[in-house]
């Protein structure tokens, strides 16, 4: 009995001690599922998909890009510029103190001038925006003159003419048309006189003018002699009506009155304060003489349609080049640009020409065409003035005459088209002419009016 009452007191202790073991083993597992967690930290998916947002460690090549980057400046900067010509730096400084240069180059005439030895400081000279493009330096400038008339002072500081050699007189220099302004007077020319004699009036100015007009040729517009003694006036288009001005001079009140042809803001204020009537008549004939100017021309063997198409094949002909490379003297190219020199404003440029290549400007980046003499000597010169110089006056292509017997009756109903266009001309000046009596009538009693005053 006493063993069958021990038992049962042994039986709750052992189901005690297994629900008390059973709960440790519980904790275990609760307390071993956060170390389980801690330990897949590492290795879940997220961290997996954040691998490819750790490429910033392959996105260091862009580091070591941005290096070389960084890097190539700097062994740019450790490259030296190739030196200038000698012989190009050496002329430009020729230039420079020549009497082509100093009879218009005001500011280099005072210097030398002020100077009781006639030196023109070095670093003036190097100051020159074609001497910066260049490159050029003091050493440069010292080297190149070497062989050179030019004299340089003991500290190789200063330099001047050869022998002090007296400084030429002192010029205007001369205005050249720009790029823009090469048709601007087109419908007309717009000229000014400047230092009108007090006693003249407009009036004596436009007798003398009209005098040295061709024939058949009037002026359409002249102003009053203003405060300023200036008197502009408008002259209708004729061929060779820009050259004519340009060289017109008058003898005036016991003075010499040179005619200026009026461009950009000055040409803006002229067409302003003229008659409006006078303003829309020049627009129209300058309408006319662009759709004349709007025809073929021969340039060598070359046609083209217009005078821009010639441009663009000059651009064509001298992108399609690399630095250095020659034309071919029996290529089209070759003949094309030899005959463009024709018309280079310098007379005789191609004078011992042998060969045309394209290379790099001296004077910048710019790439253009470069003259190979028999010599052997080269000389670049500028497409832009050859072509210019063509549209100022174009060679147009002239119509040939066609033998045929279609011919004889294109003539015939040309002719009877023909009186109908000459009444509609006849009827359309006879009106212009209307309009422009009354209002010359009109201005001519307004001037009086103020002469009276």
């Amino acid at each position: 009995m006493a063993e069958e009452a021990e038992k049962p007191k042994e039986e709750p202790k052992k189901e005690e001690a297994k629900p008390e073991e059973a709960k440790p083993g519980e904790k275990r597992k609760d307390a071993s599922a956060p170390e389980d967690a801690k330990r897949l930290k590492p290795t879940p998916p997220d961290p997996q998909a954040e691998k490819p947002k750790e490429e910033p460690k392959k996105e260091e090549a862009k580091p070591g890009e941005k290096r070389k980057d960084a890097s190539a400046p700097e062994d740019a900067k450790r490259l030296k510029p190739t030196p200038p010509d000698p012989q190009v730096v050496r002329l430009q400084v020729e230039y420079y103190l020549s009497d082509e240069n100093l009879k218009y180059d005001k500011f280099f005439h005072e210097k030398i001038t002020a100077d009781k030895d006639g030196w023109l400081e070095l670093q003036l000279i190097l100051s020159c925006n074609k001497m910066k493009n260049m490159r050029a330096t003091k050493e440069d400038v010292i080297a190149a003159l070497k062989e050179s008339k030019i004299e340089l002072n003991e500290g190789q500081t200063a330099l001047r003419r050869p022998g002090n050699a007296a400084l030429p007189k002192l010029e205007s220099k001369p205005t050249h048309q720009k790029k823009n302004s090469i048709h601007a007077h087109d419908g007309g020319v717009v000229t000014m006189f400047k230092g009108v004699p007090a006693e003249q009036q407009w009036t004596q100015v436009k007798a003398a003018v009209q005098e040295k007009l061709p024939p058949k040729v009037n002026l359409w517009h002249v102003s009053q002699v203003n405060d300023k003694q200036e008197c502009t006036m408008v002259c209708a288009p004729f061929d060779g009506d820009v050259t004519f001005f340009e060289k017109l001079s008058l003898e005036l009140g016991g003075a010499t009155l040179k005619c200026e042809i009026c461009f950009g803001d000055l040409l803006q204020k002229a067409l302003k304060d003229m008659p409006k009537h006078i303003r829309d008549k020049r627009e129209r004939e300058s309408r006319k003489r662009q759709k004349e100017r709007n025809r073929p021309i021969k340039l060598g063997t070359c046609h083209f349609n217009n005078v821009s198409m010639l441009r663009g094949r000059v651009k064509e002909i001298l992108n399609s080049r690399t630095d250095g490379e020659q034309l071919k003297p029996d290529g089209s190219d070759f003949k094309l640009i030899k005959s463009l020199l024709e018309f280079h404003p310098s007379p005789g440029k191609s004078k011992g020409l042998v060969g045309i290549k394209v290379a790099r400007s001296q004077q910048g980046d710019s790439r253009c065409f470069y003259m190979i003499r028999d010599d052997g000597t080269e000389e670049d010169f500028s497409a832009k003035k050859c072509l210019d110089a063509v549209e100022a006056n174009p060679p147009y292509v002239q119509p040939e005459e066609k033998t045929g017997d279609k011919k004889p009756q294109a003539k015939a109903g040309a002719k009877k088209e023909e009186p109908k266009k000459k009444e509609e001309k006849t009827e359309e000046k006879a009106e212009e002419k209307a309009e422009e009596k009354t209002e010359e009538r009109k201005e001519e009693k307004a001037e009086e009016k103020k002469e009276e005053k």
